[in-house]
């Protein structure tokens, strides 16, 4: 059984109960809440109108967010709900894969209708979706990153580590993917062929591998470690941003690539300059009346024109604004 993201932060947040709001963070503007008790997982599109939601409750659902609506209802059975443990959008928003970490089902955002339905070659920790849907990269407890055809069936590439692998992410062509493992690594891969790339070393678990959308940068964070950008080409280490409480679990660069948003365990929301390496804004994830505890994990975060979303455990998205 996979449980929600979450309850992998439980030491951490323990840890920083007594430290949450203490720092300088602003309050969202605004929120949408979209799961009253929380969620296993709820992923953003790449303009952030739109989520995938995997309710603790009520099963996995479409929504758009301004105005807040529950659009379509997506679960993996005809009866009963699907624990969403996992969702991805393709880069141009029409489709999204949602996993309940051992099937696999394609969605067509324009009509919420199921295209294909499979059964994956393992325990699915995240997801990437390539352009329409063609391909999806999972994130396996196998030790192994899968490119898995969600058309067509059948395995493209498995890219192999010697831990599981938590993130993977992929470059707006589909040329280029990153994933983060517990082997301490994090590994750029030429999809083209299976080939690595790069390695990237750290200390302790690797959980974040964000590929900017060109595929010239990544972002890598490991658990009890600052976050780190790297040009891929030469493997030069260009920022180390400073991880505050807990630890990154979300990170997205926009699409001029100056600038990354990313959200930790205790609920912190960071916008940084990419060049400077220095933070722009924070922001700080307000809780629900069922959720326990001071801090809310961030589930995933987007930029949306000139402003910034961000999806917390508790089942809120937040509207975030300079």
């Amino acid at each position: 059984m996979l449980f929600p993201r979450s309850c992998l932060y439980l030491i951490t947040l323990a840890a920083s109960l007594l430290l949450g709001g203490c720092d300088k963070a602003a309050q969202p503007d605004a929120f949408t809440e979209v799961a009253v008790q929380g969620v296993y997982s709820i992923t953003l599109s790449h303009c952030g109108d739109t989520a995938v939601v995997g309710s603790l409750h009520h099963g996995g659902s479409f929504w758009t967010l301004k105005p807040a609506n529950r659009y379509f209802d997506w679960n993996h059975q005809s009866e009963g709900y699907s624990n969403i443990t996992s969702a991805a959008f393709s880069p141009d928003d029409d489709f999204v894969a949602t996993s309940d970490s051992r099937t696999i089902v394609l969605w067509d955002v324009a009509t919420g209708a199921a295209i294909w339905f499979w059964n994956a070659p393992g325990d699915i920790k995240d997801m990437a979706l390539t352009r329409h849907g063609d391909y999806a990269l999972l994130g396996m407890d196998d030790y192994s990153a899968t490119l898995f055809d969600i058309r067509n069936g059948g395995i493209r590439q498995r890219l192999p580590h010697d831990g599981i692998v938590y993130d993977v992410s992929l470059d707006s062509d589909g040329l280029l993917a990153a994933t983060a493992s517990d082997d301490l690594t994090a590994v750029v891969w030429n999809l083209n062929d299976g080939r690595s790339l790069k390695t990237f070393r750290h200390e302790n678990q690797v959980r974040t591998a964000q590929l900017s959308p060109s595929g010239k940068l990544l972002f890598t964070s490991a658990l009890r470690e600052s976050g780190k950008i790297w040009d891929v080409r030469s493997g030069k280490l260009l920022q180390e941003l400073p991880g505050g409480r807990g630890h990154f679990t979300s990170a997205r660069f926009n699409d001029s690539e100056t600038q990354l948003l990313t959200g930790n365990t205790s609920g912190q929301i960071q916008l940084w300059s990419v060049k400077k390496g220095e933070q722009q804004a924070i922001w700080r994830a307000t809780t629900g009346k069922e959720w326990v505890g001071n801090n809310v994990p961030v589930e995933d975060v987007a930029f949306a024109g000139t402003a910034y979303r961000a999806a917390g455990a508790s089942g809120r998205v937040y509207f975030l604004k300079k």
